[in-house]
C-alpha cells in the first residue's frame, strides 16, 4: 500500500525499516478508506518514519508508546503560527500521530490506556458535573463553563492536596470571584458569579458545607440591555450570503449555513446538531431537537433555505454514513463537534462580503433575523419562538434596535438640544 504513494527506493526502504514499518500498510490503507486524500496520507506516514527515528533515539518501542509519550514529542517540536492560525497549527512532522495512535490501539498493538484514579478534587467535579446534568438539566457549554470555575476554585483553595472542606473561607470565595471577573469584559463578569452559585450549593445540598457561605458569593453590578445586540442590515445579510460562491462545492454549504442561520435564527450548535431525518420535505418543515433549553421546536423550511439544502446535499455533501446534516469538510468525513467551526465560517463570509461588526460570529445572523422581525411588527412571543427562547424577557433585547418605533415615544432631553 505504501508503493502507491513513494515511488522512491530510498523513500520506501527508510519506512519499512523504521519502526512503525510494519504496521505503516495497514495504516495506509484505513487512511485511504475515511477518504484521506493523497498528500495528507503521504504527510501522515512521513510524520510516523520522524516519531519513529525520535522513539529509537530515546530506547523506546512501539510497546512503550502511551499519549503522554506522544504529547512530550509533540510540545518538543512546537506551532507554527501565522495570521490565518493564531492558535498555531502542528508543523508537518506531527501531523496525523493521533490517528497513527489510535490505529495501532484499535488493532491491539498497543493496550488502551488506562483510567488514572481520580483525585479528591476530581471526585467532586464528577459529582458536581452529574448534578448539573441529572438534577438541574445544564446543557452542555453550561456544565463545561461551571466545571471549569470550579476546578479553578478548588485548584487554588487546594491544590493537589486532600480536600478538606472545614477550611474553606467566605473570603477566599470573594477572592476568586473578584479575581475572575476582573479578567473578563463587563457583559462576561456574571458568569463566574452564577458558576460558584451553583457550586457552592451543590456543596451545601451535600452537607459539607453550610448554606451561609453560599451568601458570599459577591454580586456584579450590572445594568440590563445596558449594550446592544450585535446585527447588520439586510442589506449586509443579502451580501453575506451573496458572498459564498454557488459554482464550487464549499460555497454551496456555505450558502447552505449561512441560510440557515439568517432565514431561521439557528443557533450555531443547532446547525451542527442538524440531523438529515429532521428534515421533513413532505410538510416542509425543519426539526430543531433539544439543545441549549432543553426543548425541540419545528420550523416552517422556506423554498431559499430548501434549496440551498438540496444543492448542498446532491452536489457538496461527502459521501458518509454519519447522519448528521453537516460534516467535517476534509477527511476523515465525520461530524462536527464544536460551534466554532460554524463561527469561523460566518466570520469568513463577513470578511469576504465587507461587513464589519463587533464580535464577529454565527450569532450575528440570529440576532439581525430578530431586529427585522420586531422591526416589520413581530410580537416578543413570536420572536421567542422562532429563536428558541425560554422566557420573553430575553427577546425584549432586540426592541433597542427599532429605531423607529422608539423615535416616537423618545422623551425630549431636558433643557433642549445642549
Amino acid at each position: 500500500m505504501i508503493k502507491q504513494f513513494f515511488t522512491q527506493p530510498k523513500v520506501l526502504s527508510r519506512l519499512q525499516e523504521g519502526v512503525f514499518g510494519p504496521y505503516l500498510p495497514a495504516f495506509a490503507a484505513a487512511l485511504h478508506e475515511e477518504g484521506y486524500s493523497r498528500g495528507c496520507i503521504r504527510r501522515h506516514l512521513r510524520a510516523a518514519d520522524h516519531f519513529g527515528v525520535w522513539l529509537t533515539d530515546r530506547r523506546l518501542t512501539v510497546g512503550d508508546l502511551t499519549r503522554a509519550t506522544l504529547d512530550r514529542y509533540i510540545e518538543g517540536g512546537g506551532r507554527l503560527y501565522s495570521a490565518s492560525t493564531p492558535n498555531g497549527r502542528l508543523p508537518h512532522s506531527a501531523q496525523g500521530l493521533h490517528e497513527l495512535l489510535e490505529f495501532l490501539t484499535s488493532q491491539g498493538v498497543i493496550a488502551p490506556a488506562v483510567e488514572t484514579p481520580l483525585t479528591s478534587a476530581g471526585k467532586w467535579l464528577a459529582e458536581f458535573d452529574s448534578h448539573l446534568d441529572r438534577t438541574l438539566g445544564c446543557a452542555p457549554r453550561s456544565r463545561s463553563n461551571y466545571l471549569l470555575y470550579a476546578r479553578r476554585f478548588l485548584d487554588e483553595c487546594f491544590g493537589a492536596a486532600e480536600i478538606e472542606w472545614q477550611k474553606l473561607s467566605a473570603a477566599a470565595v470573594v477572592d476568586f470571584v473578584r479575581r475572575e471577573a476582573a479578567k473578563l469584559q463587563p457583559i462576561s463578569c456574571g458568569q463566574p458569579v452564577t458558576a460558584m452559585r451553583a457550586f457552592l450549593r451543590f456543596l451545601t445540598s451535600t452537607g459539607v458545607i453550610p448554606a451561609a457561605l453560599t451568601g458570599a458569593v459577591p454580586s456584579v453590578r450590572t445594568w440590563r440591555h445596558s449594550v446592544l445586540p450585535r446585527a447588520v442590515s439586510a442589506d449586509e445579510i443579502e451580501r453575506i450570503i451573496a458572498a459564498s460562491d454557488q459554482n464550487s462545492v464549499y460555497g454551496l454549504r456555505e450558502r447552505a449555513i449561512a441560510l440557515l442561520l439568517a432565514r431561521l435564527g439557528l443557533r450555531a450548535c443547532e446547525v451542527i446538531g442538524l440531523r438529515i431525518d429532521d428534515i421533513d420535505w413532505g410538510c416542509g418543515c425543519l426539526l430543531i431537537r433539544a439543545a441549549k433549553n432543553h426543548r425541540e421546536r419545528s420550523l416552517p423550511l422556506c423554498q431559499e433555505v430548501g434549496d440551498a439544502l438540496v444543492a448542498y446535499l446532491k452536489r457538496a455533501r461527502p459521501a458518509s454514513l454519519h447522519r448528521e446534516l453537516f460534516l467535517r469538510w476534509k477527511a476523515p468525513f465525520r461530524p462536527l463537534r464544536r460551534s466554532v467551526s460554524i463561527c469561523t465560517l460566518i466570520q469568513k463570509l463577513l470578511r469576504r462580503a465587507g461587513v464589519s461588526v463587533h464580535r464577529p460570529g454565527a450569532h450575528v445572523l440570529r440576532h439581525s433575523l430578530a431586529t427585522q422581525m420586531v422591526a416589520r411588527g413581530s410580537t416578543f412571543k413570536e420572536v421567542a419562538d422562532v429563536l428558541g427562547h425560554q422566557s420573553l424577557a430575553t427577546a425584549e433585547i432586540y426592541a433597542k434596535l427599532d429605531l423607529g418605533s422608539l423615535s416616537e415615544v423618545a422623551m425630549p432631553w431636558p433643557g433642549g438640544n445642549q
